[in-house]
């Protein structure tokens, strides 16, 4: 599949399922260990932690291959900046191979040849849930461009940025990606009022990011976020004209309650999945998916309810 299959996909479809919960639904079952600051990437050279991971991604998956529908997924390489990767010790080469071991398991679905696809994640480089931590657009254009290169070398077919708390840095990484060959998504993490964590507007923040990049993101996205956050009626209508993608949390708890707690916090997955629903059929975002608390019971949901 090339590299513009993401969006043939986006154009061909009105409504694209994507992967739920990986990390905590990881973390939660007890069976693996994360590094202190890739987190999950090494599991990719783990016999055991392979196994658990795929485990994971195929739950998603197998809901795809029983309509050969299109669906994404993404590599598990949000802590895998060059910082963390050469601080670790591991093998650099660990986003080209978290691609690979993304595409070993995509030739288990011969149905989803042509359907499935498979993005590169990058995060921010500190707390995603403390925008004043966020990089200045020149500093995130150099901290993060040496990953976007390494997943672009391992045949990702686009990038995306997950949990951005603040524009500087997200344009930071536009600039990085609008560089290379490749289409990205730029993914914010936002509060209950609708705002991206830095308190900017969404509508604000597209329209700043397009202006000042030479090749604009493919669209843009909202993940650890409950769907309610959105607040989408109270939304400029030209933000759904960008706005793509929505990765929602399974709970409407605030992100420093979900975040310190120690017990999961889950909505009921039809409330749950109504909403996330409503977006695509009363606003037009395309690509739906889960982010923490979510499982495939979540994705399901939707795939039945469409």
């Amino acid at each position: 599949m090339s590299k513009d299959q993401i969006k043939s996909i986006i154009n061909d479809n009105s409504l694209i399922l994507m992967q739920g919960g990986v990390v905590e639904t990881l973390r939660r079952s007890g069976k693996v260990s994360f590094h202190p600051d890739l987190i999950h990437s090494p599991l990719i050279y783990d016999e055991h932690g392979s196994i658990e991971m795929k485990t994971v991604f195929k739950s998603y998956i197998d809901l795809a291959n029983k309509t050969a529908s299109p669906f994404v997924v993404c590599t598990p390489t949000w802590r895998a900046n060059k910082q963390n990767v050469f601080k670790s010790g591991v093998n650099v080469e660990i986003n080209q191979d978290a691609v690979k071991f993304m595409q070993s398991l995509k030739q288990e679905y011969p149905l989803l040849e042509n359907k499935l696809v498979i993005g590169g994640t990058i995060g921010p480089k500190n707390d995603c849930y403390q925008p004043d931590q966020g990089l200045s657009a020149e500093e995130a254009e150099e901290f993060h461009e040496w990953q976007i290169e390494e997943l672009v070398k391992g045949g990702a077919q686009f990038v995306i940025a997950e949990t951005i708390p603040n524009v500087t840095e997200a344009l930071g990484i536009a600039k990085a990606c609008s560089k290379k060959n490749i289409n990205y998504i730029i993914s914010f993490v936002i509060a209950r009022d609708g705002r991206i964590l830095d308190q900017t507007d969404i509508n604000t923040a597209i329209k700043y990011i397009d202006s000042e990049v030479e090749r604009p993101p493919l669209g843009y996205f909202i993940n650890c976020a409950h769907p309610s956050f959105l607040c989408a009626d109270k939304q400029p209508k030209e933000v759904f004209d960008r706005l793509i993608g929505f990765m929602g949390n399974a709970s409407d708890l605030d992100h420093c309650d979900l975040d310190n707690a120690t017990q999961l916090h889950t909505d009921a997955i039809s409330n749950w999945g109504n909403e996330m629903l409503t977006l695509n059929h009363v606003y037009g975002v395309k690509i739906l998916g889960g982010c923490c608390g979510t499982n495939a019971e979540h994705i399901n949901y939707m795939r039945t309810h469409q």
